[in-house]
């Protein structure tokens, strides 16, 4: 009973449009590696439909975007324990410059969203001398 009304106060001060953390979690979890020729993102953002997903480059920096709606929203039932979240999410990444941000593929699969981002090409761009004056 205790544990129930607790969850309720938590969901009230965070609310339901609360994203980016949880009681200290970032959500959606993400897993982000580095390959030899690559930088790979994986979102884990299970019962989420492809179309609520949106992945954006501004600047320099990834954003994954998206909504997870609770199915049984205006069904009459009343969670007895509610451990899933539901809204909106939002997750920001600033990707290093030796990746080349015009070369981004995403795709989707069993609830995980990956995302590849290519090296660059330009080594030039890895070494820049500054003069001392």
């Amino acid at each position: 009973m205790y544990n129930l009304k607790f969850q309720e106060v938590v969901g009230f001060l965070l609310g339901q449009e609360s994203h980016e953390e949880r009681l200290g979690i970032c959500y959606p979890p993400l897993d982000v590696y580095e390959c030899s020729n690559e930088l790979c993102i994986e979102v884990e953002i299970p019962g989420v439909n492809q179309e609520e997903v949106c992945v954006e480059v501004v600047g320099r920096t990834l954003v994954i975007s998206g909504m997870k709606r609770d199915t049984l929203a205006n069904k009459g039932v009343r969670y007895i324990r509610m451990e899933r979240g539901f809204g909106r999410f939002r997750r920001e990444l600033d990707i290093p410059g030796i990746f080349d941000l015009e070369k981004v593929e995403a795709r989707f699969s069993d609830g995980i969203l990956i995302i590849r981002i290519t090296r660059s090409d330009d080594k030039a761009k890895l070494i820049k001398r500054i003069t001392i004056e």
